[in-house]
């Protein structure tokens, strides 16, 4: 019988840091159901997008999706991510209509190009049309007839090729669809937001496209869709012209506890499938046995605060909850663990947490800058400094250390409001999980209460609350500690 030894410095150990570039198969052998995937997975359910911030899993619900129309035998599978749409740079449209139409267009002369790749002879109008877009577009080689007759040019034999105008695309997958009227085309389209400013060009630009996934779903008949959206984009875009037709088809993206340990056991669990497929770990339920299976990575206790816990509880917490992130740290630990040819242990954790928060401050930064365009600054005036705040030490912190320093006139739109108070930035920071909430003042877990944004969403909407026992306490995965003091984090 073999034996498992994890190799943590296996890249593909922990997943990778990207759903979208992870081996499909591999992605299928690890990936948590839940759910509220159930409508997005459900191949009749004609469209659905995908909604949660940066490293949550969008993008890994798509390929789990493209994966299983694959498996299934489906020859028409279009991925695509919003620059191959886009270009360079959003178009600056007049109105919303004329956004609408041009992502119209530019969807279906993808779905025409995908669907003529896979004509064989073309006899009539439309087929030739739809050839003519695949060739166009790479997606197919040029006919051999013409090819070679595009080249005769002799004074014995003047042939002219001409080509008729290619109808309207939607007009074109319209017809192409009635006349095969069995196929299906799945279209998958990731990322449309990833370059989003929150300015009035690309509310208008991204409001429209979901516009125009809506309008062709319901107009194309065999054509089912598949979307993305950052949570955060959508709150400013919601309101645009008529998206609150869309909100039915969101599929919001939350994470439990107990589903992201599921994750962490199952990706272990699937390595050790792969490469020890007859060792007694490989046999391991990784529902039932997930303590198990973690601790086949991780010493079997971590010292946290003044506790020993197991080693879930520190990757969770420093993770918040989003999948990409529990992949980054453990990847990282494991290298670091790898090294000294050990498990996990704390000392591996602390060792990887400056990196770590590095690339946390920069995924926040871009996430969220479309908010306040300073918040680069605002950020670092946390660096090297305390990591819990009264609500009155807060707003001085906010007031003295950067409002003061930038200058008020200086200051851009906080969510598209002008400054007030140091209260804005203070709710902002909160907004993107900079900040938590925390309730208690003991130091134990069980005298303390931490709350988000999104339990609390009121808490600084109107003042600084002076409740006795609140203090704000910078998440632990954006924490960049003093460089006096070890970077202890775990």
């Amino acid at each position: 019988m073999q034996s498992t030894r994890l190799d943590l410095a296996d890249e593909t150990l922990f997943g990778n840091d990207a759903g979208e570039d992870e081996s499909p198969e591999i992605l299928a052998s690890y990936f948590v159901n839940q759910s509220a995937f159930s409508k997005f997975l459900r191949p009749t359910t004609k469209l659905s997008i995908a909604r949660a911030k940066k490293g949550m899993g969008k993008s890994a619900l798509l390929s789990k999706f493209a994966y299983d129309r694959t498996d299934q035998g489906e020859p028409i599978v279009i991925k695509l991510i919003g620059s191959q749409l886009i270009g360079e740079e959003i178009p600056d449209f007049s109105t919303f209509l004329e956004a609408q139409s041009y992502w119209i267009r530019q969807i279906c002369s993808r779905i025409n190009a995908a669907l003529g790749s896979t004509i064989g002879f073309a006899f009539s109008d439309t087929s030739m049309a739809l050839v003519e877009s695949a060739e166009l577009t790479g997606l197919r080689e040029r006919s051999l007839a013409g090819a070679l007759l595009s080249r005769i040019k002799t004074k014995h034999i003047p042939i002219e090729i001409t080509t008729a105008l290619a109808p309207d695309p939607a007009t074109l997958l319209q017809r192409a669809l009635e006349k095969f009227s069995d196929t299906t085309v799945w279209l998958l389209v990731d990322d449309i937001d990833a370059t989003f400013k929150n300015d009035e060009r690309h509310q208008v630009a991204i409001s429209a496209f979901f516009s125009a996934l809506r309008q062709i779903s319901n107009n194309m008949k065999g054509v089912i869709i598949r979307g993305s959206v950052r949570s955060d984009v959508w709150s400013n875009i919601r309101d645009v012209e008529d998206l609150d037709k869309s909100e039915q088809y969101m599929v919001d993206i939350a994470w439990t506890r107990l589903e992201l340990q599921k994750m962490l056991s199952k990706k272990i669990w699937a390595w050790t499938k792969r490469n020890f497929p007859s060792s007694p770990e490989a046999g391991l339920d990784f529902e039932s046995e997930t303590d198990q299976l973690i601790e086949l990575a991780f010493a079997r206790r971590l010292k946290w605060g003044a506790n020993m816990v197991p080693p879930f509880q520190p990757v969770n917490i420093l993770s918040a909850g989003r999948p990409r992130w529990m992949a980054q740290l453990c990847r990282m630990a494991g290298e670091v663990a790898a090294e000294r040819k050990s498990k996990i242990q704390a000392k591996d954790l602390n060792r990887a947490m400056p990196d770590f928060v590095r690339y946390r401050l920069n995924d926040l930064i871009k996430e969220h800058r479309h908010q306040f365009e300073k918040l680069e600054q605002l950020v670092h005036i946390f660096s090297n400094s305390d990591t819990r705040y009264s609500p009155a030490d807060l707003n001085r912190k906010i007031l003295d250390d950067f409002v003061l320093r930038v200058g008020v006139v200086n200051l851009p739109s906080i969510n598209q409001e002008p400054y007030k108070s140091p209260l804005q930035l203070a709710d902002l920071l909160f907004q993107t999980g900079f900040l938590v909430a925390r309730y208690g003042h003991g130091q134990h877990p069980s005298q303390v209460d931490f709350r988000t944004y999104t339990e609390e969403p009121e808490l600084l909407k109107y003042g600084m609350p002076n409740a006795t026992d609140l203090t704000f306490e910078v998440y632990p995965s954006y924490r960049v500690r003093k460089k006096s003091t070890r970077r202890r984090i775990v």
